[in-house]
C-alpha cells in the first residue's frame, strides 16, 4: 500500500474519530441544556489541551519530513491524553464521589448510598439529574429542578434524584400509574420515573377545630374540638425511632381529597390530617344535633359524665372505625367548653340557672333551719330532763334532812339548777346571750325581795 495513502487514511480516520467524539460529547451535554453544555466544554477543553501537548511533543522529536498529523504524532497525542487528561478525569470523578459524603447526609459506611450520592452529583454536573427535594417546615420544596428534556438516546434515564427530609417523615413514591415504595429516615434516592407523593409525618398529630352546630331544639352553639391521631404504626418493624408500615402510609396518602377554600370558596387540596379533624367535627356536630341544650349545659348526672366527655368518647369510637381503612390510628377526641352563640338565649339561660341555683340555695337553707330547730328541740328536751332530775334530787336531799326549808331557799335551789343547765353543753351554745343572763337576774331579784335571805341561807 502506498505510504502517502496510508498517512492520508490515518489522518482521515483519526480526525473523523476526534470530530465524532466532540460531537457526541456536545450532544450529551445538550441533553442537560445550559449546565450540560458548560460541562461538555469543560471536559473537551482539557482533552484537547492534552492531545495538542502530546502532538507537539511527538512533532518535536520527529524528522522534518514528518507531517504535523501522522501516525507518529497521533500516537504521541494519545499518550498525552492518557498521561494528562485521563488522570485528571479520574481524579474529578472519584473526587466528586468522595465529596458527596460531605455535601449530602449519607452514611459513610453505606457503600450503596455513597455510590448513589456520587452518581447524583455527577448527573447534576451534566444537568441530567432527576429533581432534588428537601423538607422545609413539613412541606416538600424542589431544591434543584430535574431535566426538562425527555430521555434520549444519549441519556435514556439520567442520574438519580433524592428527597431529603427529617427522620420522622415517611416518603411515599409513585410513577404516576402505580405506587412503588415508601422511603424515609433522612435521605432517599429516587429511581427512574419516580416522584414523591408528599411527606407523611409519623409523629402523633394534634389538630384543633371550632365546630358550629345546632342543638336538637335549634339553638346555635360552638365548641372547640381537638383530634389526636397518627399513621398506624402497630404493624411497623424496625429499630429506628419512627418505624412505619408501607401499607398504612399509602392508605393515608389515598385519604387525601379536595374541599372548598375559606375565602374564595375555590377547591383546595386537603391532607390526610385535615380529613381526620373534619370527620371528627362532623361526628361532634351530629352528636350535638341529637342533644337538647339543657343536657349540653348540665353538669354530671348519675351514671353519666359531663356532656363534653360523653360526646367526645362517642365521637372517638366512631372516628376509630371511620379512619381504620385509611391506616390512621385515632388516639383521642376532646371537646372544650360548649358556648351558646345567641346572646338572648344565653341571657335566658343565665336567668334559668340563677333561678335554679336560688331554688337550691333556699332548699339548703330550709334544710339547715330544720336541722337547727331539731337540735334546739333536742337540747330543750335534754335541758328539761336535766332540770327535773336536778330539782328532784335537791328536794329529795332537803326532805331527807328533816328540817323545814324556807320558800326562798327552794327558789334559790331552783335558780342554781337553771344556771347549771344553762352553762352545760349543748344548751349554752344554742341559748341567746340575753337568755343566758336570766338565771342571774332572777337570783338578784330574789335576794332583793328576801331580807336577811343570805343569813338564813348560811344558817
Amino acid at each position: 500500500m502506498d505510504e502517502a495513502f496510508l498517512h492520508d487514511l490515518i489522518r482521515l480516520v483519526s480526525l473523523t474519530g476526534l470530530l465524532a467524539l466532540h460531537v457526541l460529547v456536545i450532544l450529551y451535554g445538550t441533553e442537560g441544556e445550559k449546565r450540560g453544555r458548560r460541562m461538555a466544554i469543560a471536559s473537551l477543553a482539557p482533552f484537547d489541551w492534552a492531545l495538542i501537548i502530546g502532538v507537539i511533543a511527538g512533532r518535536s522529536i520527529a524528522s522534518e519530513s514528518t507531517p504535523f498529523w501522522s501516525l507518529h504524532t497521533a500516537k504521541w497525542g494519545l499518550l498525552g491524553v492518557l498521561l494528562l487528561f485521563l488522570p485528571a478525569w479520574l481524579l474529578f470523578r472519584h473526587g466528586l464521589r468522595l465529596s458527596a459524603i460531605f455535601l449530602l447526609p449519607v452514611t459513610p459506611t453505606n457503600r450503596e448510598q455513597r455510590m448513589q450520592a456520587g452518581e447524583a452529583l455527577g448527573a447534576y454536573a451534566w444537568g441530567l439529574n432527576r429533581p432534588f427535594y428537601r423538607e422545609v417546615d413539613g412541606e416538600l420544596q424542589e431544591l434543584v429542578a430535574g431535566r426538562t428534556r425527555p430521555p434520549g438516546i444519549m441519556s435514556p434515564q439520567g442520574g438519580p434524584g433524592f428527597v431529603m427530609a427529617s427522620s420522622h417523615y415517611a416518603i411515599p413514591f409513585t410513577t404516576g400509574t402505580r405506587d412503588t415504595r415508601v422511603g424515609g429516615h433522612g435521605l432517599v434516592f429516587t429511581n427512574p420515573k419516580e416522584r414523591p407523593y408528599a411527606l407523611i409525618d409519623l409523629r402523633p398529630q394534634i389538630r384543633p377545630r371550632t365546630v358550629h352546630a345546632l342543638t336538637r331544639d335549634g339553638i346555635p352553639v360552638k365548641v372547640p374540638v381537638t383530634a389526636v391521631f397518627q399513621v398506624d404504626r402497630r404493624r411497623a418493624k424496625g429499630d429506628c425511632l419512627y418505624p412505619f408500615d408501607a401499607r398504612s402510609v399509602f392508605a393515608a396518602v389515598r385519604a387525601q381529597g379536595v374541599g372548598p377554600g375559606e375565602e374564595d370558596e375555590e377547591e383546595e387540596e386537603l391532607g390526610w390530617d385535615q380529613l381526620v379533624v373534619d370527620r371528627a367535627a362532623d361526628l361532634v356536630r351530629d352528636a350535638i344535633a341529637r342533644t337538647l341544650l339543657d343536657r349540653l349545659l348540665e353538669s354530671d348526672e348519675e351514671d353519666m359524665g359531663p356532656p363534653f366527655k360523653t360526646i367526645g368518647a362517642g365521637a372517638k369510637e366512631q372516628l376509630i372505625q371511620a379512619m381504620a381503612p385509611y391506616g390512621i390510628e385515632v388516639l383521642g377526641v376532646g371537646l372544650g367548653n360548649i358556648e351558646v352563640e345567641d346572646e338572648e338565649v344565653l341571657k335566658q339561660r343565665v336567668e334559668s340557672w340563677r333561678a335554679s341555683w336560688e331554688r337550691r340555695r333556699l332548699e339548703k337553707e330550709a334544710q339547715g333551719d330544720a336541722e337547727a330547730i331539731r337540735l334546739i328541740e333536742d337540747a330543750r328536751a335534754d335541758a328539761q330532763r336535766q332540770m327535773i332530775v336536778a330539782i328532784t334530787e335537791a328536794f329529795q336531799q332537803m326532805a331527807d334532812s328533816g328540817t323545814p326549808v324556807p320558800p326562798h331557799v327552794i327558789a334559790l335551789r331552783f335558780i342554781d339548777v337553771l344556771e347549771d343547765v344553762a352553762e352545760g353543753q349543748p344548751v349554752h351554745e344554742l341559748l341567746p346571750e340575753k337568755v343566758q343572763g336570766i338565771p342571774a337576774q332572777l337570783r338578784l331579784l330574789l335576794e332583793q325581795d328576801t331580807p336577811g335571805g343570805d343569813d338564813e341561807e348560811e344558817e
